[in-house]
């Protein structure tokens, strides 16, 4: 092999290197969320929660790296409870406005981000799961995301998140 193609093969070699340590399956540990979660989510046969403040905080992130698909805040009632309901895959269809906004833009972030109280079937708490970033396609600006219980294998959670998003931290609740 000549110089040009050994360096060009190290350049693919290291592009799928970092591909495979920024997309691969890892775990990651739940926060503990000090104010009461206000969202529900039921998927399978588990129940996500999350806080409001953590929601609207994701929308404004999108809003920062150019997503306007939807609102800067969700729109929520910070003293009531709200359930909804989600599937696996992207092709079902969404009753309530905040569905879409969940499955397709911030669930999969706060969960990547540690920012979410799971309980399996058993009412017990999971304190870490497993995450699955998918590969993006060149050019997309977003990437699938599946969640699994480490213990069972599981699938948590499923949906999309902006590829942007990585590079956002809510940082720690207050």
């Amino acid at each position: 092999m000549k110089l040009p193609q050994i360096k060009s093969s190290l350049v693919l070699l290291l592009a799928l290197l970092q591909s495979c340590m920024l997309y691969a399956q890892h775990p990651v540990t739940m926060r503990n969320l000090w104010d009461r979660p206000q969202v529900h989510v039921i998927f399978n046969e588990y129940t996500l929660s999350f806080k409001i403040r953590d929601i609207d905080k994701t929308l404004g992130f999108l809003r920062e790296i150019g997503d306007s698909s939807f609102d800067a805040k969700c729109g929520l009632d910070t003293s009531l409870n709200y359930i909804y309901e989600l599937f696996p895959g992207l092709h079902t269809e969404f009753r309530y406005p905040m569905q879409p906004i969940l499955q397709n833009a911030v669930a999969a972030f706060l969960l990547t981000a540690g920012h979410a109280h799971i309980i399996n079937k058993k009412h017990k708490v999971l304190p870490e799961i497993i995450v699955d970033i998918e590969v993006a396609e060149r050019g997309d600006t977003t990437s699938f995301v599946t969640c699994y219980d480490p213990k069972t294998k599981a699938m948590i959670f499923q949906g999309k998140m902006a590829l942007d998003l990585y590079k956002k931290d809510l940082g720690f609740d207050d």
